[in-house]
């Protein structure tokens, strides 16, 4: 085989390859940017001391809060700090289901549980934060991040959005 026929063969395995990635294609993800959250406070990657004011605002979105008969568009507000929210369509309950010392029987996770976590439930769109946990080396900025994630009236994430906010706490003068 000559030096075209090899080339021939190249090309054609390559078109073959390239036809296989597009069954690799995601299905039912919804790659479409969410704005309906905006954050007002602080600017992302802005340097903050203790306590911390987290603002935003939100439209078409209908604040509920927990109970009631989950609707579309409707609920409230789950805040994670430095902690990865649940994937869609779970409820607060992923959250603690490998800890067993955690019972739903017991009400299991309550506020309490959650809060301990850095996990904030909310129908207010201000979350103070007076503590953060501390970094390795306290004589240095410290990055959080906090993520908002829309919960429907059962406590169950809506949809893939996630809105997050990156910032720094300066605790003590440079």
């Amino acid at each position: 085989m000559g030096r075209t026929g090899r080339r021939a063969v190249l090309l054609a395995a390559l078109a073959g390859w390239c036809l296989s990635l597009s069954g690799c294609v995601p299905q039912g993800l919804a790659f479409k940017v969410d704005e309906r959250l905006r954050f007002i406070a602080p600017e992302d990657r802005a340097t903050v001391r203790l306590p911390v004011t987290v603002d935003w605002e939100i439209e078409d979105f209908e604040i509920t809060g927990p109970g009631g008969e989950p609707r579309a568009g409707a609920g409230y507000f789950a805040v994670f700090v430095d902690e990865t929210p649940m994937p869609a369509g779970k409820d607060l309950r992923w959250i603690a289901r490998k800890d067993r010392s955690c019972r739903e029987s017991e009400g299991c996770p309550d506020e309490e549980y959650l809060n301990t976590r850095g996990i904030y439930t909310t129908t207010d769109t201000v979350l103070v934060l007076d503590q953060l946990p501390r970094g390795r080396d306290e004589d240095r900025r410290e990055r959080h991040r906090v993520t908002v994630v829309l919960l429907d009236a059962s406590g169950r994430r809506l949809g893939e959005s996630a809105f997050a906010i990156a910032f720094d706490v300066q605790r003590k003068a440079d």
